[in-house]
């Protein structure tokens, strides 16, 4: 059997959670803004990976992207031609 007070406090419990997931607006609002979470974070790591990799091939430390980097800029300057 569950003592008196115990049943009460998991009662308040019960109805604090029911109270913070109405205010989070549910299953649907929570996967959502998951999936949201996720994009944000691939974009931010890609973000970072390509300002790091700049900065190593403005200093001198990635030699063989200056090459991707000189055809890259031929190819957008090809298109901004036409």
């Amino acid at each position: 059997m569950i003592e008196p007070e115990l049943k009460q406090e998991l009662d308040t419990v019960n109805k604090n959670l029911e109270t913070v997931s109405r205010k989070l607006g549910g299953n649907t609002a929570a996967f959502f803004r998951g999936v949201l979470s996720g994009i944000g974070s691939i974009v931010g790591v890609a973000i970072a990976i390509a300002i790091i990799g700049w900065i190593l091939n403005a200093l001198g430390y990635i030699p063989a992207l200056q090459h991707q980097v000189e055809e890259w800029k031929a190819l957008i300057q090809q298109s901004q031609r036409r």
